[in-house]
């Protein structure tokens, strides 16, 4: 069982997949943020107050207004090691351009790139990676 972060603005996607998620009794905690923004403040809150709840897996959309995926991953590596070198990410996305694909794993943290919709199948290959 894992604690997962779900990043992602479509709130239909998000309902969805988290049901698909906790159905999947992968997840020992689940977190849903709407946008990348409040993602990072998610885990500032657990890096300053709640190091047990960091997550050890995101799930992070690309195309997201004000800051996109990307964007986050910039901010995330600012974050301090320790905390984050145990988190997986997995870029959640509808994008199907190659560059996308090819920028997500420049990110050391970054270890799949997924396309939309989620999947059990998807959610179990994504658990062998780790």
């Amino acid at each position: 069982m894992k604690r997962i972060l779900l990043i992602d603005d479509d709130k239909v996607s998000n309902f969805i997949n988290e049901r698909l998620i906790s159905n999947s009794g992968v997840a020992e905690q689940l977190n849903v943020c709407i946008s990348a923004i409040s993602g990072l403040k998610l885990l500032n809150d657990c890096i300053e107050s709640a190091p047990e709840q960091i997550p050890e897996i995101i799930l992070l959309d690309i195309k997201m207004p004000v800051m996109d995926g990307f964007g986050f991953l910039e901010e995330f590596k600012k974050l301090p090691a320790s905390f984050t070198e145990g988190i997986k990410i997995a870029m959640l996305t509808s994008s199907l351009e190659e560059n996308d694909m090819q920028r997500s794993f420049q990110y050391e943290n970054v270890i799949d790139f997924i396309n939309k919709p989620l999947s059990d199948v998807k959610i179990r290959e994504l658990l062998n990676k780790i």
